[in-house]
């Protein structure tokens, strides 16, 4: 009923309905507006009481409305609550839930019926931040705790409820699950899921190796992949991981030669706040953690220090994680696939790599053959490059002369799949046409001969920094003379189109 505002319209609206003996059931008024829910009367008298309503002094006309807008806002707040993924709960000042969506149970583990009216305990780390808040009505973002209940970190916020006279009357918390953050972070971040498809070959030893791989894939137990550096040990383990059952989970990779053993301890199991001078605010959770669910990849085994290997046998044995500086210990549901290129039966001779880890490792033996014992992929793989460094450089670059097939399938490679990629990008960079030649193919360490004119005189020069600069000065020079690019004298040298140029300058071989 849209009305005025005036002091005993609400009584008068009630005696209208009291001559008729019908029943309000619910009242309430907002600015210019009236609304009123009561007992159902009968169609014949509807005409007539909405009349009568009518005639009360202040009330402009009278509509029919599906809702009261008490019932309205609830049924809109309870949509909101419902589609979001994050978990809301709502506590009032005596600690009471009174409020919770769907997502915050199923975080938490229980049911929504559960969690209404269940007063939060005081031995929860969680608890701890709501109890802050009501005391202090300070606000809090994104804190990870440990979760006692589900055993589990979650990322918790705080925010107060406050009444007219700004008394904090309650808390209005969310909850995100970590997983449910870490699978966001991996689908923005993470690089496109490699299957064994991706794998280009021809040989039959690597046909063979991808379908012994397929079965595996099926398994739950640790694999041991083994071979050369650049034989493309991540590349199956991706693809490993693509076709088992953890494929929507995470896969992560580390390098254990690449992080030194001193954080080695703290990037797998992560850490508790205040757990080491230099610790983030809020802790870190570990690659085991993060992996949870899905697949922990551990390359260059063979380079973990001792103490860690120790630390890592007890996580594959009982499933459990520890971070440092805490008391807890989670439950993690990881698939560990691990590759080196060593030999880890020497170094368990040797007692640099512990016997029972190895055989805890090598459940599943995956070794890749190097590409000189496979040379009937060569070409294939040699092909595919050029394709694709030809589309990422918007190169019209389409094949190869013979020359430099027969070349390429001569050497002996080395650096196996990782040099021939690299090669082959060098080529793509340096040719001017449609075909590589052999002038764009270096395979191995480039020598670069100095002219006898140009040597360098041990006389001539007083220090070792002036000597080694005329020798720069040389090279640069005469690669510039051969492809008269700096562009191309940074692919043939291995260095960047700015420092190429920093160098040139430096020399004074820049053109006027």
């Amino acid at each position: 009923m849209p009305c005025i505002d005036r002091v005993g319209l609400v009584r008068d609206i009630s005696i209208v309905l009291e001559e008729r003996t019908i029943n309000i059931v619910s009242i309430e008024v907002e600015q210019e507006a009236i609304f009123l829910e009561c007992q159902s009367v009968l169609e014949d008298k509807q005409d007539e009481l909405i009349q009568a309503l009518c005639g009360v002094a202040g009330v402009h006309r009278v509509e029919k409305t599906n809702f009261m807008p008490s019932k309205e806002r609830a049924e809109q707040l309870g949509a909101v609550l419902t589609s979001v993924r994050d978990g809301i709960l709502v506590i009032n000042c005596a600690g009471v839930i009174i409020q919770c969506n769907s997502a915050a149970a199923r975080i938490l583990k229980m049911s929504v019926s559960e969690m209404i009216g269940q007063t939060l305990g005081e031995n929860l780390s969680w608890n701890l931040l709501i109890a802050e808040t009501l005391e202090t009505a300070c606000t809090y973002r994104d804190h990870e705790v440990f979760v006692e209940c589900i055993s589990s970190y979650c990322v918790i916020s705080t925010t107060p409820l406050q009444d007219n006279n700004n008394e904090v009357i309650g808390v209005v918390t969310v909850l995100r699950d970590n997983r449910d953050l870490r699978n966001l972070v991996q689908k923005m971040t993470g690089s496109r899921p490699v299957d064994f498809d991706d794998i280009t070959c021809t040989s039959a030893v690597m046909k063979e190796l991808i379908a012994q791989s397929r079965r595996y894939a099926a398994s739950e137990s640790t694999v041991l992949i083994r071979g050369e550096t650049g034989t493309g040990k991540e590349l199956f383990a991706r693809a490993l991981h693509s076709a088992s059952m953890r494929a929507k989970g995470n896969f992560i990779p580390i390098n254990c030669a690449a992080i030194p053993e001193t954080l080695m301890e703290s990037e797998l199991f992560g850490y508790e706040e205040g757990a080491f001078t230099g610790a983030v605010k809020g802790g870190k959770p570990g690659l085991f953690e993060l992996s949870n669910g899905g697949t922990l990849f551990l390359d260059e085994i063979g380079e973990m220090a001792v103490h860690l290997q120790v630390k890592l046998l007890r996580v594959l044995q009982e499933r459990r994680v520890r971070r440092l500086g805490s008391s807890r210990e989670l439950v993690v549901d990881v698939r560990v696939i691990t590759a080196t290129h060593r030999n880890l039966e020497d170094m368990v001779a040797r007692e640099t790599f512990r016997e029972d880890l190895y055989y805890r490792l090598n459940v599943i033996p995956l070794t890749l053959p190097p590409l000189r014992e496979r040379p009937e992929d060569i070409s294939v793989l040699a092909e595919y490059f050029l394709r694709r460094f030809a589309d990422k450089m918007r190169r019209p670059v389409h094949g190869f002369v013979p020359a430099v097939v027969e070349r390429l399938q001569t050497y002996n490679w080395p650096g196996n799949v990782r040099e021939l990629e690299n090669v082959i990008e060098r080529a793509v960079n340096l040719v001017d046409g449609p075909q590589v030649g052999t002038e764009h193919i270096f395979l191995g360490r480039m020598p670069m001969p100095l002219k006898t004119s140009s040597a360098v005189q041990a006389e001539t020069y007083q220090t070792l920094k002036e000597r080694l600069a005329e020798v720069e000065r040389i090279i640069l020079q005469e690669t510039l003379e051969r492809f008269h690019s700096s562009r191309r004298v940074g692919a043939v040298l291995d260095l960047s189109h700015t420092a190429v140029l920093k160098k040139m300058r430096k020399h004074g071989l820049l053109p006027e």
